[in-house]
């Protein structure tokens, strides 16, 4: 058995193996997600070797994610499988601890990845869920009001309207925790136009683009993948949520849901003008791995540092001990004078005594330390600080860019 990166004259044999595991008609899309991919690099691919046979394969896909408002750098993990005739022997186990290996030599921070099978899997191999929040409404026939704004809405047009979009959307997930950051050409992806990143409609006045929808219909139900709007037209969303109204009426949809947070202010006002009950879901398919966990809190300390400075107190010097991560120690030390370093340990620290699911939680800000202070005992001063450095926030992973 060998576990490295797949070779040129393999990648014939990983397309296949992928069509077997997840779709037999699908040949030219595995194809399009290795060369229509302009960040793909050959050792992205990572494959287990038998007698000169690919039978395990998976595909990393390095982005960057936003933790609060810091990126930091991501291996994104898809495309796990084994060859139906060697499965249950522990290839994909072994091909997946060693690709932790490549991320670290890759620079990456954290690994993240979508699983569609059971979550048992890849918790025994150190993974662990971030929930991700979303919604469902019953929807009944006009009952969304026509907006009376002065914006329009139309169709998306890929020649006109790509460029401000792009721009839009970077606008709008500035400070988005959990968002990724898409580079232009990321846009141009054959794999994220496969995935449906483009718009359905935009919204504009007087031919000034000010923000997007992108839904998919599919037979009685309406699912939203995403909305990007100008920080400073929030006129937008009511136009939106009246243009959805609309196709609801018109295709005569029964109901909306989507895969991010009941709070943002589209599905806020959505809620609010729709007369037709509300579900709340919860997502816990994605999950993450700390791959060098002091590494990943120090691009984190910038931010720390502004938010502290920015804060209407002071602190005390002191020495916080995060919980052990994926076998990993880490102690964030604050010098009492805006200055704050990670380091490996530190005798003095107050310890967090909290699971691996409640730090990523707090990290990424699906709850903040307000909620959780009172079962970790810490002092005082140390739960102000980390009061400062934790607020709650809504996470966010837009749907199309899942891979």
């Amino acid at each position: 058995m060998e576990i490295r990166a797949a070779r040129e004259s393999e990648l014939e044999q990983v397309v296949e193996l992928n069509c077997q595991a997840f779709n037999p008609n699908q040949h030219e899309r595995y194809w399009q997600y290795l060369r229509g991919d302009s960040s793909y690099r050959l050792a992205q691919t990572r494959v287990v070797v038998v007698n000169d046979m690919v039978v395990s394969t998976l595909r990393v896909w390095e982005r960057r994610i936003r933790i609060g408002t810091s990126l930091v750098t991501m291996g994104g993990i898809g495309g796990v499988c084994t060859h139906e005739k060697y499965q249950g022997v522990g290839y994909a186990s072994a091909l997946m601890r060693q690709t932790i290996d490549y991320l670290k030599k890759a620079g990456c921070d954290i690994g993240v990845l979508f699983t569609i099978i059971p979550e048992s899997f890849y918790h025994r191999l150190g993974w662990t869920s971030l929930p991700l929040h979303g919604f469902q409404i019953k929807c009944h026939s006009a009952t969304l009001a026509v907006s009376q704004s002065d914006l329009q809405v139309r169709t998306f047009n890929l020649e006109t309207d790509l460029d401000t979009v792009a721009s839009i959307h970077d606008l709008s997930n500035a400070a988005q925790s959990g968002t990724l950051s898409r580079t232009r050409s990321y846009w141009d992806m054959e794999p994220s136009r496969i995935r449906g990143i483009l718009p359905t409609v935009i919204t504009h006045r007087n031919g000034d683009l000010c923000g997007y929808l992108n839904y998919n219909i599919h037979e009685k139900s309406v699912e939203v993948l995403e909305v990007g709007y100008k920080p400073d037209t929030p006129e937008v969303l009511d136009t939106l949520v009246s243009q959805l109204g609309q196709v609801c009426e018109t295709e005569q949809i029964e109901e909306i849901s989507g895969i991010f947070s009941p709070k943002h202010p589209f599905v806020a006002q959505l809620i609010s003008r729709c007369k037709g009950e509300v579900t709340k879901l919860t997502d816990t398919t994605m999950m993450l791995y700390a791959v060098c966990l002091p590494t990943l809190l120090r691009r984190l300390v910038v931010r720390w540092e502004a938010v502290i400075a920015e804060a209407e107190q002071s602190f005390p010097s002191l020495a916080v001990e995060f919980p052990v991560v994926n076998k990993q120690q880490a102690v964030l030390r604050y010098d009492g004078n805006a200055t704050i370093q990670i380091v490996n340990d530190a005798q003095d620290a107050d310890h967090l005594e909290m699971s691996e699911e409640d730090f990523w939680q707090l990290l990424f800000g699906e709850i903040g330390w307000e909620e959780i202070k009172a079962d970790v005992s810490v002092s005082d001063e140390v739960s102000e600080f980390l009061n400062v450095l934790f607020p709650k926030r809504d996470v966010l992973f837009w749907y199309p860019d899942r891979y």
